[in-house]
């Protein structure tokens, strides 16, 4: 834990998970304090690397990726990092996982169709360093 952030930091932190478009303002309202402390809070939390990025929740479906997937990979001793940067830059896999246990990686990608599923399971079998996978699909997810 670290010792540079109290309750009102985390009650911050955890108002801007549940609403990235929470404004400062409103931040500073609910948070009884004022706006200029909650900028500077905000700034400390980024610099702590406590607050990495703001982002967005995606409705992926609207978008057209119908199918989505965890996919267990056991991997050649050594061979993660490379593995993981080639498998970040495919345009359907959103995440990298390394683990422990049975397997050494999870990636979780999203396809438009079965076929698209289908030929990047089988071009991932064929990688050398890929020595096993076991593929799961993704039925829904709460947040």
């Amino acid at each position: 834990m670290n010792k540079n952030i109290d309750e009102i930091d985390k009650k911050i932190v955890n108002l801007m998970i549940f609403d990235g478009d929470i404004t400062n303002r409103d931040l500073s309202l609910k948070c009884n304090i004022a706006l200029g402390t909650v900028n500077n809070r905000i700034k400390k939390l980024k610099k702590l690397g406590i607050i990495k990025k703001k982002t967005i929740v995606v409705d992926y479906e609207k978008l057209g990726y119908m199918i989505e997937v965890l996919i267990d990979l056991k991997i050649k001793k050594g061979e993660y990092q490379l593995l993981a940067k080639k498998l970040l830059a495919d345009l359907n896999v959103f995440m990298v996982m390394d683990l422990t246990g049975d397997y050494d990686a999870e990636i979780l990608a999203r396809f438009h169709t079965k076929r698209q599923l289908d030929t990047f399971i089988k071009t991932l079998q064929q990688n050398p360093n890929v020595e096993d996978t076991r593929t799961r699909l993704v039925l829904d997810v709460k947040m």
